[in-house]
């Protein structure tokens, strides 16, 4: 019991079980217990929600051009699609050997409105060089689709994702990689 409590303390140890079990019946489940521990949630309709590795940042671009998540450029978040949150949240802190602290983080997107036709880009930015992760999570009534990248990145280096986003759920959703720069 005390392992499960300490587990359901720590949204970031979720959203990695939920992504190592991308393939388990668990994995949805987890994923949506993540997102409602940080705050993070769509609400009927349509929606959009990404959670990443502690050691990126990202934002997403909306087919209109509004962007919400961390800008690269300026070192700033911005928060221009309607409804939509973008935040790194620390999970909490653990001792390192060395008396060194560390701390846990996810970066999450949440966007509970209805998502407009089109294009999405997904920007990752490597905050620390290493293995990275993105567990995205797209909402048409009345299903949703979960998708999971992985991969490596350099502190700096930035990884593009387009996903082509159509309200019809008879219309497949598709994530494509772009370029790493």
């Amino acid at each position: 019991m005390q392992d499960l409590m300490g587990f359901l303390q720590s949204p970031a140890r979720i959203t990695e079980a939920a992504h190592n079990a991308s393939s388990s019946p668990m994995a949805p489940f987890l994923h949506s217990l993540a997102v409602a521990l940080l705050g993070v949630a769509t609400a009927g309709g349509s929606g959009l929600d990404i959670l990443s590795s502690m050691n990126v940042r990202f934002i997403v671009v909306d087919p209109a051009g509004r962007r919400t998540g961390y800008d690269a450029v300026t070192g700033r978040e911005v928060s221009e699609i309607p409804s939509s949150r973008y935040g790194v949240k620390f999970t909490g802190v653990t001792e390192e050997g060395g008396g060194e602290r560390s701390r846990d983080m996810v970066a999450a997107f949440g966007s509970p409105d209805h998502l407009i036709d089109g294009t999405y880009s997904i920007v990752v930015t490597g905050e620390k060089a290493g293995p990275f992760w993105l567990s995205i999570s797209i909402y048409r009534e009345p299903l949703s689709e979960d998708f999971n990248i992985r991969g490596a990145i350099r502190a700096g280096e930035q990884r593009s994702y387009h996903l082509m986003y159509a309200g019809d759920p008879s219309v497949p959703i598709r994530i494509d990689t772009v370029d790493s720069r």
